[in-house]
């Protein structure tokens, strides 16, 4: 962070503060480097207690009415997606963005705490970077990425926590 904090304010004094140099008519080829935005969300991001869903603080569900963790909660939520997402395909519409509130599944409490790992963050990143793919796909190349996702997913679930599957798979488009 000091680094490019250096890096930004020596290209701000060679552009002196922004006047192009030598005089009027003349234009700078020095531009001060675009900041990557920085990803609050990652798995590294210290977890914050007594939020809904954390320990102590799991949240009551029809399906679960002793509670649930905040990151069960947001697979409840890209499960939604996940079906919206399916329909669309299916009608031959655009799919809404999901990746945005998705991503948060690197910085949620898990039901057991030792499941946030470099394992998990490297199974969500590799569904996120899925689901970017399935945001951006053309409709012929929709229902192909949109699979990439689902197998995404069933590889974590494979690695922990297997009980999904069933669900993961249901979600798959067949042809008709």
């Amino acid at each position: 962070m000091k680094t490019h904090r250096a890096l930004v304010l020596l290209a701000f004094a060679l552009t002196a503060c922004g006047a192009p140099p030598g005089g009027p008519g003349e234009t700078s080829t020095v531009t001060a480097p675009i900041a990557a935005p920085v990803d609050d969300c990652t798995g590294e991001t210290p977890l914050v207690p007594g939020v809904p869903g954390s320990p102590g603080h799991l949240v009551p569900t029809e399906i679960s009415p002793d509670g649930q963790s905040e990151l069960a909660l947001m697979m409840r939520t890209m499960q939604a997606d996940l079906r919206a997402a399916r329909e669309a395909i299916v009608a031959g519409k655009p799919v809404a963005g999901m990746r945005e509130r998705h991503r948060k599944m690197r910085c949620s409490w898990p039901t057991t705490a030792s499941d946030r790992n470099p394992v998990f963050d490297g199974f969500a990143q590799a569904y996120l970077a899925k689901v970017a793919v399935l945001e951006t796909a053309p409709p012929a190349q929709a229902a192909e990425a949109f699979h990439g996702v689902l197998d995404a997913c069933r590889a974590c679930h494979q690695q922990s926590c297997p009980g999904p599957i069933a669900a993961i798979e249901a979600l798959r488009i067949t042809a008709p």
